[in-house]
């Protein structure tokens, strides 16, 4: 069997051990701790000389739990004893810390410097140093104490303190935290002149920082009230909020508590925490909107705005709890400010990851805002790390990185507008085009149905003068009805064919229509062709006049001639035809009154005793022959030859002269 001490010798030297290498990692870590230690409880040298020294935050801190520990019990040796290098952030929430220097002035006069302790919060700050006698001063102030009691008029807290020549000075600073925020001290010693440039320095930085954020507000307000867009009104309220947050938040800047509200303390704690719910909401919903994240990620986004709503209801608690100055409201506070982060960071988180969804998606406005909301994020790390690792911070960093940022949000709202406004130009145009398509479309559809309607009305007013002389007709679309009129000289034509009642009863009807539809309608075409006014057909008799409605001269020559031209088309007809017709034509002339009658369907009719005499004439005739009254023979004597019959006893008449006009066209003797 192989010995322990065998098989370490066959092992190859390729360096320390596992063992080896964790024992040296842990010596390192000692021996830096112990010169953290011994530079903390190093005795710490000033002279004239310096301008600024910094303290160590981790260096003899001595807490009292309950806060009721004097000077005089951490002095004596009892107590003295439980001193140990620590960082004071580390103590219990509402527990006074008690933290102790040694300083040694070592030049030939005493020195005035300034102590400051780079915090903004704290609400109770006792400095303890010792004058030329031994004897000790002591100064109070904190954000629980009205500004004007403050030792110098700082932002953060400073004190002055004498160093007596050539003396070490044992200082005693005491702080306690009763509100949400815990200790942070970042001491140091200035000599004023030094310290009031660098305030100058730092307010200048402030003034600028403020500056520009009022100007970018004024700006997109003013181009709110232009444009109506609602982007630049949110982008104006979330530079406000976001100045307003950095001036009054954790401390803020101080000038809201030096210039707005100086003789209320409480009221100043509670604007750190109003702040916060408006840093957080304000600006995550003007990107929401800007970047219409609700739409495209409806999901996330109302996460993000029930941790909104969180927020809010945390805040409103803490803000009750500092007014209201409770008994160990500390407790309450701290435990509110750290429930509270969790939404505040997924309000920050979910709406940083809808940001990237949307640039991932294509969106360039997105891409704008995580250009500019890049650096605010570096330089917020980097300064969190130089405050708590280099006890200095370089917050003028952050402030330029803030302004990028608000300008790149500038542009993103800006970019936004221009995408909305080529959008709305795109629709407007595609409106036009559509509107343009739409009046063609309408134009041609209203060219359509006016050309329907005048093909409607072509066939009305052609139906119409089917029914009605085109005279009567016209007066009667356009007045919407037809006056009666007596004509003192016309003449009127009637046909009949003789036999008719036997020959229809032993024609089919269909038959006999065709008959007197082809009949009739020639009869038509004949009056048309001659000048003569259809009126009616009543069975197989025919009815024309002419001379009416509009008068002429030749009406009898007009009816004679239709007549002659009637019979002879029905004797042509009845050469082909296998029925025979046998038509008879009476025709007589004097006045007749005419009009329409009929509510529904017009009727063009006449009336007087002409027509009843014309009546007369068709009835005594002979078949194939025109047969006229004396009058009418008077007219027509110079055109056509006609034949007297003697008088003829017409029915209801007596005996009345008739003539048979010859077919011919020579004069009558």
């Amino acid at each position: 069997m192989t010995s322990p001490v065998q098989t370490a010798q066959r092992r190859p030297l390729a360096g320390p051990s596992h063992g080896t290498r964790c024992r040296a990692v842990a010596l390192f870590f000692l021996g830096l701790w112990a010169l953290v230690s011994f530079a903390g409880a190093a005795v710490w040298s000033v002279s004239a000389a310096t301008d600024e020294l910094a303290l160590p935050t981790v260096t003899e801190v001595l807490e009292d739990q309950d806060g009721r520990l004097t000077l005089a019990d951490v002095r004596s040796p009892g107590v003295e004893k439980f001193f140990r290098l620590a960082d004071p952030k580390d103590g219990r929430p509402g527990a006074a810390q008690w933290l102790r220097w040694t300083l040694r002035n070592t030049s030939d006069k005493p020195l005035l410097l300034w102590l400051d302790t780079g915090n903004r919060t704290l609400q109770h700050v006792d400095l303890y140093w010792p004058d030329a006698t031994g004897t000790y001063q002591h100064r109070s102030t904190g954000s629980a104490h009205p500004f004007s009691q403050r030792p110098l008029p700082t932002t953060t807290f400073v004190f002055p303190v004498d160093l007596p020549a050539q003396q070490d000075a044992v200082v005693y600073l005491r702080v306690r935290s009763t509100g949400y925020m815990g200790v942070v001290l970042t001491p140091s010693l200035w000599q004023p002149d030094a310290y009031r440039t660098y305030a100058e320095r730092e307010k200048l930085f402030w003034v600028l920082f403020i500056g520009l954020g009022i100007a970018f507000a004024a700006t997109h307000f003013l181009l709110y009230t232009l444009t109506r867009d609602v982007n630049s009104f949110l982008y104006a309220s979330s530079v406000v909020v976001f100045v307003f947050g950095l001036c009054t938040g954790s401390g803020g800047y101080g000038a809201a508590y030096a210039y707005l509200w100086p003789d209320s303390p409480v009221w100043n704690q509670a604007t750190w925490v109003l702040s916060t719910a408006f840093i957080s909401n304000v600006p995550c919903y003007f990107l929401i909107h800007l970047l219409e994240l609700d739409k495209s990620q409806p999901r996330l986004i109302r996460v993000v705005y029930l941790m909104m709503a969180v927020v809010a209801l945390n805040v409103g608690f803490q803000t009750i709890v500092t007014l209201g100055q409770w008994g160990g409201q500390e407790r309450w506070l701290q435990w509110l400010f750290t429930v509270g982060g969790v939404p505040w960071a997924l309000i920050f988180g979910g709406t940083l990851l809808s940001i990237a969804r949307s640039a991932k998606a294509g969106s360039r406005t997105a891409k704008i805002v995580l250009l500019g909301f890049f650096p605010t994020l570096v330089a917020g790390v980097l300064t969190a790390y130089t405050q708590n690792l280099m006890g200095k911070t370089y917050f003028e960093f952050f402030m330029a990185a803030v302004v990028f940022e608000w300008m790149a949000m500038s542009a993103a709202v800006a970019d936004r507008f221009n995408q909305f406004r080529k959008e709305r130009m795109q629709a407007q145009k595609a409106l036009v085009v559509s509107l343009k398509q739409s009046e063609a479309d309408l134009e041609r559809k209203v060219a359509e149905r006016t050309n329907d309607l005048e093909l409607e009305r072509a066939r009305t007013v052609n139906l119409l003068h089917n029914i009605l002389p085109a005279e009567v007709a016209r007066e009667l679309s356009t007045t919407g009805k037809a006056h009666s009129a007596r004509h003192e000289s016309a003449t009127v034509l009637f046909t009949d064919f003789n036999g008719f009642t036997q020959a229809a009863a032993s024609m089919p009807a269909d038959r006999m229509v065709a008959e007197l539809n082809e009949v009739f309608a020639a009869f038509d075409d004949i009056c048309d062709e001659e000048g003569v006014e259809k009126i009616k057909t009543i069975g197989d008799a025919y009815m024309a006049a002419a001379g009416l409605p509009k008068p002429c001269d030749d009406h009898a020559q007009r009816c004679v001639r239709a007549g002659l031209r009637m019979v002879a088309f029905v004797d042509k007809r009845n050469a082909d035809s296998s029925f025979k017709w046998r038509l008879r034509v009476g025709i007589h002339s004097g006045p007749v009154v005419a009009g329409v009658v009929g509510k529904r369907k017009y009727a063009f009719d006449i009336w007087g005793d002409t027509v009843n005499i014309a009546a007369r004439m068709e009835s005594a005739g002979e078949p194939g022959r025109v047969n006229v009254s004396a009058y009418t023979r008077d007219l027509v004597r110079r055109d056509f030859e006609c034949e007297y019959r003697g008088k003829v006893d017409a029915k209801g008449k007596g005996e009345v002269d008739m003539y048979f006009v010859a077919p011919n066209l020579r004069p009558c003797a």
